[in-house]
């Protein structure tokens, strides 16, 4: 019987491990962020950028990438951001980290963040994106997912549970309320996913 415990505990133990190694998170800085505006050419000191919220991410140094970068006239919750640029990143691998916004403050002698928005659009070449303002698929919408692997190709018909810019991915569910998808915007009717 003796035996018996010290598999089960054994067996309990090797689980916890794994599932413990699994759930490891390490959370970005904004030295972090600061590293990936150097790769791009802009200098800004570890003071100079403010995580909006604690970030996580499944590797320890993951690739930073930037979505879009929002001017200095831009308003959040009513407050003018003078002096301030607003940039939305993610990490490069898919599935690594949420997408996050990160506060970059101008130093006192420079036009306000008009020369970072500038550095950093040409840099870029076509990986940034600036945010989409059109949306091209509202939510409830009837529409078909088109579903596609290397050998065949299933349509599935199903209604948008949210709105989305063409490229954007959404939610989606199958017309019997049962299967939840997520799917990339193609047109207002259509959207594409891999399985």
């Amino acid at each position: 019987m003796t035996t018996g415990w010290l598999v089960a505990v054994g067996a309990v133990a090797m689980g916890l491990t794994q599932l413990s190694e699994s759930q490891v998170r390490f959370a970005l800085t904004a030295h972090q962020v600061a590293q990936a505006l150097a790769e791009k050419g802009i200098q800004v000191s570890d003071s100079q950028v403010t995580l909006v919220a604690n970030v996580v991410a499944t590797e320890a140094l993951p690739k930073l990438e930037f979505l879009s970068v929002a001017p200095s006239g831009s308003m959040l919750n009513g407050v003018q951001s003078e002096g301030r640029t607003w940039i939305r990143m993610v990490c490069r691998s898919r599935g690594v980290c949420l997408p996050f916004y990160a506060i970059v403050v101008e130093p006192e002698g420079r036009a306000a963040n008009a020369s970072l928005v500038s550095s950093i659009h040409p840099l870029s070449g076509g990986a940034l994106l600036e945010p989409k303002s059109e949306i091209t698929m509202q939510a409830g919408v009837h529409a078909t997912l088109v579903l596609n692997d290397q050998r065949s190709q299933i349509r599935v018909s199903v209604i948008s549970l949210q709105k989305g810019a063409a490229g954007s991915r959404i939610r989606v569910e199958s017309r019997d309320h049962k299967q939840i998808y997520i799917g990339e915007v193609v047109s207002s009717t259509q959207l594409k996913a891999s399985f």
